[in-house]
């Protein structure tokens, strides 16, 4: 019995340092969900709707637990998500998978958001979209796309890194399944 103890206390301490680090990083002005996140692969953010404006995306070459280098989008927009479910599975050697998930009861908002990301799925509708390239011998500033405003229905998000200037998460909810079922 003292086996499984010491494994609750584990898991304990790593979910309350990571609730720490998310509640002091809100405090502080800024939340870098890429502390937590970095170096054990994808997270994902999925929503009913996503409202975005002042939208810019720009190719990057970043890195993931599965390989060191990985085509990316580097993205820079503020947004209004209506039913956000931002989760990471990770595998536990020997106990199944942990699924991290972070909901929230009302529209999230979030300015100065910089979000890194492999996949995009959704409906989408642009205003002032405008796609360019660029003669540059730098390849991730050869393309640019930008728009003034999205609206993305039922987005799902494979994401990299996650930075907000501001963002406010009405009704929170940080939860820990074991074995989630998609």
């Amino acid at each position: 019995m003292g086996y499984r103890w010491k494994w609750f206390l584990y898991s304990m301490s790593g979910a309350l340092a990571l609730l720490f680090a998310l509640v002091f990083g809100i405090w502080k002005g800024g939340v870098a969900l890429a502390v937590p996140v970095a170096g054990i692969g994808s997270f994902y953010i999925e929503a009913d709707q996503i409202d975005v404006t002042n939208f810019k995306l720009l190719p990057k070459i970043g890195e993931s637990s599965e390989s060191s280098v990985v085509p990316q989008g580097a993205s820079t927009l503020d947004a209004t998500i209506k039913g956000m479910k931002l989760y990471k599975d990770i595998d536990m050697p020997g106990k199944g998978r942990v699924r991290v998930l972070i909901t929230a009861a009302g529209d999230v908002k979030a300015s100065g958001l910089t979000l890194d990301l492999s996949r995009l799925s959704s409906d989408g509708s642009f205003t002032k979209l405008e796609v360019a390239e660029h003669n540059d011998t730098d390849p991730t500033k050869k393309f640019s796309m930008g728009a003034s405003s999205i609206v993305l229905n039922k987005p799902v998000i494979e994401g990299h890194y996650l930075f907000a200037n501001s963002i406010s998460l009405p009704g929170m909810v940080m939860q820990f399944e074991l074995n989630p079922s998609q």
